[in-house]
């Protein structure tokens, strides 16, 4: 597997992630429970790493595709 396949997939993993945090924050939690906050918040810092990823695998795919050396751009 090329690694620019793998931080697609790993940006797409995050985004469900994020999503199954941040609803199961929600599901629970009352007053005084800050468990489910804490997972509200998990989900959304969770959420910031899918465009990281997509950018990364953008970069890698453009370098792979050009037989670039991945970490130097040469």
């Amino acid at each position: 597997m090329k690694l620019s396949n793998l931080m697609y997939v790993l940006g797409f993993v995050s985004m469900a992630m994020s999503a199954g945090s941040f609803t199961a924050g929600k599901a629970d939690g009352g007053e005084g429970d800050k468990g489910g906050e804490e997972k509200q918040r998990s989900g959304l810092f969770v959420g910031f790493w899918p465009p990281t990823f997509f950018i990364l695998g953008k970069i890698i795919e453009d370098r792979e595709n050009h037989n670039k050396n991945i970490l130097t751009g040469e």
